[in-house]
């Protein structure tokens, strides 16, 4: 699961798309601290093929299928702490649901989601336990912010895969030319918002979980492809 917000070369190196800036307000900490748990997501080996575009179509489905619950489940808890939290109400946009993106891709490339691993199961039930916190806008920040590196894996993907687009990868690409603008509204509303040090703490740590419940996906994905093979 480099800071989010680059849309330069570097982000295309990492999947999760972070830059580095000042630490300045909770965005900023969010990357220094997630650190050590974000360069193990972007390190795993299916990142790797997704970034240099080796992936197979069979793999990049697989993917999909897995991200779909998880992303059903940040866009339910997503809207449902924002009819209560007035914080939150005002940093989702209509734009920023991305369950039916992963749907649709899934749909055009003629794939079904596979069976929820549980390694999957494990993290939407993290980011459903977050929403009953604040805890949600740390997982929020990790797969929002992947948008900015998707878009260039959803290029090498392209190229790989001869996926010509957008329709098939809108999933990693959502914000098209659109990408770098919202990601700085949402860094900007994310710091405009008065958090408490125990709720900073609280999102923090959800950053962090997401990165890691990442990582253990992947590493779901990879056992269920080698029994399978067996």
């Amino acid at each position: 699961m480099s800071q989010h917000e680059s849309a330069g070369k570097q982000a295309a190196k990492c999947p999760f798309g972070h830059s580095s800036t000042p630490a300045v307000g909770l965005a900023d900490t969010l990357k220094e601290q997630t650190k050590a748990a974000h360069a193990m997501a972007e390190r795993h080996p299916i990142q790797s093929r997704m970034v240099k575009g080796e992936s197979s179509r069979e793999q990049y489905t697989a993917y999909l299928g897995q991200l779909l619950p998880v992303w059903k489940a940040i866009d339910a808890g997503l809207w449902v702490k924002a009819a209560s939290d007035p914080r939150v109400a005002s940093m989702v946009k209509p734009y920023h649901a991305n369950a039916g993106r992963v749907a649709a891709d899934l749909a055009f490339l003629g794939a079904k989601p596979g069976d929820v691993l549980p390694a999957t199961q494990g993290f939407v039930d993290m980011v459903k336990s977050a929403s009953n916190g604040v805890g949600i806008v740390g997982a929020w920040y990790v797969l929002e912010g992947s948008t900015n590196g998707g878009r260039y894996i959803a290029k090498a993907l392209s190229r790989g895969l001869g996926i010509t687009g957008p329709e098939g990868l809108t999933s990693f690409d959502p914000h098209g030319e659109q990408q770098r603008e919202r990601w700085q509204a949402w860094r900007a509303s994310l710091d405009a918002q008065t958090w408490t040090e125990a709720e900073r703490a609280e999102i923090v740590n959800a950053a962090t979980g997401t990165f890691e419940a990442i990582y253990e996906l992947m590493e779901g994905m990879d056992a269920a492809a080698a029994s399978s093979a067996t």
